[in-house]
Parts: structure tokens; C-alpha cells; sequence
């Protein structure tokens, strides 16, 4: 054996409490069920006494808790915390009895602290879908939706977040769609177009609203610092957006961004091929007559002598009558309506 090896501990060692990493905390048991690990846990604590006299409690009860915790080999955890219930001995006290806590978990809480914390650094650093964070816990999305917004603001904080954004986007989303109670709602996203450490575009803020002022307050609370960096600035062909750009961004260079560039060179096509087709047919374009650029042609020679003529072309006679039906088809105006005649 080499020298230089380590030890072995004299007395076994509580692998199950090590691999668990919960302060405070002993594994009793552990098995899987229906996919999911459960960890029968309890606290160290032995000795107790009462927050009100000091005297030693005794133990009154115990009651399960089950409580979410980080996966564990690709498999949800859950552990079931046997929670001590202590009773005070002192018969002047008015502390009857009480629950034991722990700061790891939160009372009544279906994930663990560190799991919360997890699920916000998943969602706000990664970029993992709340859905698929979710799914990995064994919780629904509402739960890990609240850790995030708790947990994340501390990330949304953090300096690297907000530092060395050189090309800035921004976009509104209908947040809530209209109902009988209320209209519809619109958010502003804010985009890092282009960050440092490269990769795709991440999100940087949401705000309520799509006014110029949600822009300019926005604006306001980075800081000129952070706004000077700004070489870029995409939008919507919004005035709102554009007025406040320029004026929190002065030294940045306010542009279109693709998608609304290209959606406005395909609405200008739209809007010729529609004027066209109706100059040259009358109505709009329909599957089984085609498009004004595709008529069919046929080559009739003019009456008189056919030597050293030209053929010219006509365009085939349309036979709307036959192809539209008779419910679609345009009256003259002399023609008086069927229910008044």
C-alpha cells in the first residue's frame, strides 16, 4: 500500500447523510418507487429547549413532511421529513408544544431552499425552459415559477447581466389577451443582441407596458455608464420606441430589425400583386384562374391577307360564368335584387 494513500475512517461512515448534503440532516432510509427516490430524513438535533423558558423539551410526536429536493441520477428526489413535534415541561410555561424547522426548508414549502435557488439559476443563467425544470423536480410550474421570481431578482441583479451590451433589441408581446374584464395587455422585451461571450440573443428584461416612457425609464435606471456602450439599437417601426431610443441612446445607431423589415417588403409585394390582378382581371386572385402573370395566351391571326402578317396576341376569352358559382357571381347595377323584383 502506498504511504501517501488515505485512510479509512475507523467507524463507518453515513454515506447516504454525505451523498444527501442537507446540513442538519441524517438519512435514515432510502429506496425508489414509481421512478422517484425517497430519502427518510430527520434532524441532528437531539436536545432541545423550549423558546420561551429554556427548559429541556421532550418529545411529544412526530409527523411526516414531504418536501421536493435537487434530482439525483437523473431521477426526482423526494424527501419525507420526519419532523419532531416538542413539548415543553414546565407547567407555567404557555409554550405548549411546537414543530421543529430547519433554514434549509421553508415551513410548508414543497421545494428545499438549495432546489429553489436552483430552479432560478437554471432558468435565468441557462436558459432552461420553467416547463422542463419542472418536469426534472417532479413539481408542477407554478412552483418552480414562484422560485424563480424570488431567487431570480438577485440574478437579474448581478453585474455580468447588464454589462457590455453593445447591440440592444426590443420587441412588445401581448402578455394577457383580451377578455370581458379586461383588454389586452402588452409587455416590452429587452435582447442582447449580440453578447460577449457569443451564442444566441438572451433576454434582459421584461417591463409592463409598450410606451416610450417604459423605454426611457428603463433606460434611466442603467445608467449613462451602461447606456454610452450601446453602439446598436434594433426596434419595431414603432415612434414611441424610436423617440426614446434616440433620446436615452444618442450615440447608438437606431435600426429596423429583420423580422419587420422583411415583413414590410412582403406586405409591398402583397399590395402590387393585388392591384395588378385586380387592373387586369377585376377581382381578386383565385386558385383555378391563377395570377394575372400566368394568363394564357393564344396566337389568332387578323382577317385579311396572310402573307406578311404578323400573328398578334390575344388573351383567351375568361369563362367566369363557368367557373364561379352562380351565388358569387357580380350583377350589373341595372339588374334589380332577387327579393325586391
Amino acid at each position: 500500500m502506498r504511504n501517501d494513500a488515505t485512510a479509512l475512517p475507523a467507524a463507518p461512515v453515513d454515506t447516504g447523510t454525505h451523498a444527501l448534503g442537507l446540513g442538519g440532516f441524517v438519512v435514515l432510509a432510502a429506496g425508489e418507487y414509481a421512478g422517484e427516490l425517497e430519502l427518510l430524513i430527520e434532524t441532528t438535533e437531539s436536545v432541545i429547549g423550549c423558546p420561551r423558558c429554556g427548559v429541556v423539551a421532550t418529545l411529544h410526536d412526530r409527523r411526516p413532511r414531504w418536501v421536493r429536493d435537487l434530482s439525483a441520477g437523473g431521477r426526482p428526489v423526494m424527501l419525507v421529513w420526519f419532523k419532531r413535534v416538542w413539548r415543553c415541561g414546565e407547567p407555567a410555561c404557555p409554550q405548549r408544544t411546537w414543530s421543529e424547522s430547519s433554514p434549509a426548508i421553508r415551513a410548508r414549502a414543497v421545494l428545499t431552499e438549495r432546489a429553489r435557488a436552483e430552479c432560478a439559476r437554471r432558468v435565468g443563467q441557462d436558459a432552461t425552459d420553467v416547463a422542463r425544470v419542472a418536469y426534472d423536480l417532479g413539481v408542477g410550474w407554478g412552483t418552480v415559477m414562484r422560485a424563480v421570481r424570488e431567487y431570480g431578482q438577485k440574478i437579474l441583479d448581478q453585474q455580468w447581466l447588464a454589462t457590455n451590451v453593445t447591440a440592444l433589441g426590443l420587441d412588445e408581446t401581448a402578455f394577457l389577451a383580451a377578455t370581458p374584464i379586461c383588454h389586452t395587455r402588452f409587455v416590452t422585451g429587452l435582447v442582447d443582441l449580440a453578447p460577449a461571450g457569443g451564442g444566441p440573443a438572451r433576454l434582459l428584461d421584461v417591463v409592463e407596458g409598450r410606451c416610450g416612457k417604459v423605454v426611457t425609464d428603463w433606460l434611466t435606471e442603467r445608467g449613462p455608464a451602461w447606456c454610452s456602450r450601446v453602439q446598436v439599437a434594433a426596434l419595431d417601426p414603432f415612434r414611441g420606441y424610436d423617440t426614446a431610443l434616440r433620446a436615452g441612446l444618442p450615440e447608438a445607431t437606431v435600426v429596423l430589425d429583420a423580422f419587420h423589415a422583411v415583413r414590410l417588403a412582403q406586405a409591398a409585394v402583397d399590395d402590387v400583386r393585388r392591384r395588378v390582378q385586380q387592373d387586369t382581371r377585376g377581382h381578386r386572385g383565385r386558385k383555378d384562374l391563377g395570377t394575372a402573370s400566368t394568363e394564357v395566351c393564344s396566337t389568332t391571326p387578323t382577317s385579311g391577307p396572310t402573307t406578311g402578317t404578323t400573328p398578334t396576341m390575344e388573351a383567351t376569352p375568361r369563362a367566369e360564368s363557368a367557373r364561379v358559382p352562380a351565388c358569387r357571381r357580380r350583377r350589373s347595377p341595372a339588374s334589380p335584387h332577387p327579393r325586391t323584383s
